[in-house]
């Protein structure tokens, strides 16, 4: 890991279909595909399937991945400053371009537990937004 006094990561989101840029790290953060690094900051299906069935408002979904995201650094602090010893990290998922509409994706939820985590740990944070590829 690179020295945390001076490092920053640059946090961004974007689509599944993102395959990044040279120094990125892209992590696959969904139930349904996410492995090894990406599937720590996954949501579990039954937050999925209940947000997609409109059973639970957006309120309660965000308070419980939250609480998981919690439980998650709790077991796992390492895996939370993995991701953040990145120099640009994008965290993806399969929700459409949620950013500019309504926003109720958890990538953006993880975004600022991440930027929490991250000032915690002193490690320098920008937030970059939805990024898209360049094709």
């Amino acid at each position: 890991m690179t020295d945390i006094a001076k490092h920053i990561c640059r946090v961004g989101t974007a689509r599944i279909d993102y395959r990044g840029r040279v120094g990125q790290r892209v992590l696959n953060t969904t139930v349904k595909s996410g492995t090894g690094l990406g599937a720590v900051f996954a949501p579990t299906w039954k937050m999925v399937i209940a947000s997609k069935q409109n059973t639970i408002s957006w309120q309660t979904y965000v308070e419980q991945y939250t609480a998981l995201m919690r439980q998650r650094y709790q077991a796992n602090p390492a895996a939370f400053l993995e991701a953040l010893s990145s120099a640009e990290l994008i965290v993806c998922c399969y929700c459409k371009d949620t950013h500019a509409t309504t926003k109720h994706c958890h990538r953006y939820i993880l975004v600022e537990i991440l930027e929490k985590v991250a000032a915690h740990h002193g490690i320098g944070f920008d937030a970059i937004g939805e990024v898209r590829s360049s094709r």
